[in-house]
């Protein structure tokens, strides 16, 4: 529809989707890098960090929920049909995708917590459940920061449907599963030596998970914002 096409472009603008991403990157490079420094700074252990990722990813489920629900757009010709109990799934079945991936990608959020909250009390250190939630409530902001100037502001929702939307944090989900058995191994490494582990020791888990997630998390992230831009609203004409 051509009103639906003028909303959007009276919503975006020619410069609000380039400046919308660089704003949203920017923030999530932010809060990737504020568990380092607070690690080498004191206020948090390397325990502390696998925490505060676990909630971030708990916010990231939550808002690719409402990103699920909420996406307009629809797939190309070429794109691949998925099934749900044995029938075709459409973008018209939103709520049911939203559902299935609340059940989905949960259960593999609630394992994750397992884990991290076991390596935080086996890696040893003080633990910080104060930095848990401030640095929780950080990494959240800019997903939600995100969530606003691209999703809904940037018009995203229109061009993007509701299968795409879903699939997206998948990648994430991997990244962070092989940063949790990694991690893992490390802290284990240290638990039970009789020498002070040195200052990379400690850090070494983190700047794994740290590098590893801030890359993929921004790889991720333009990829999103070019893909979104390709496409065009849903029912334009």
């Amino acid at each position: 529809m051509a009103t639906s096409r003028a909303a959007v472009t009276m919503v975006t603008g020619e410069q609000g989707l380039p400046r919308a991403p660089l704003l949203s990157s920017l923030s999530l490079v932010v809060g990737n890098l504020l568990p380092i420094w607070a690690v080498w700074a004191g206020h948090m252990s390397v325990g502390d960090v696998f925490v505060v990722y676990w909630i971030e990813n708990f916010a990231y489920w939550a808002i690719t929920i409402v990103k699920v629900r909420t996406a307009r757009g629809e797939r190309g010709p070429g794109s691949a049909r998925m099934t749900l109990n044995g029938r075709p799934v459409g973008e018209s079945d939103s709520g049911a995708l939203a559902f299935f991936f609340a059940l989905h990608y949960g259960i593999f959020t609630l394992v994750h917590g397992v884990f991290a909250f076991v390596m935080a009390f086996v890696a040893g250190g003080d633990l910080h459940p104060g930095a848990w939630l401030l640095a929780g409530v950080a990494l959240g902001l800019s997903h939600l920061g995100s969530l606003w100037l691209n999703w809904f502001d940037g018009g995203e929702r229109w061009r993007v449907s509701a299968p795409t939307a879903m699939w997206q944090p998948y990648p994430r989900m991997l990244v962070l599963h092989v940063g949790i058995i990694v991690g893992f191994g490390l802290a284990m490494g240290s638990v039970g030596s009789s020498e002070a582990p040195s200052g990379l020791e400690v850090l070494a888990p983190v700047l794994l998970l740290l590098g590893l997630k801030t890359v993929v998390d921004l790889a991720l992230h333009l990829w999103e914002r070019r893909r979104a831009r390709r496409s065009d609203p849903v029912g334009a004409t």
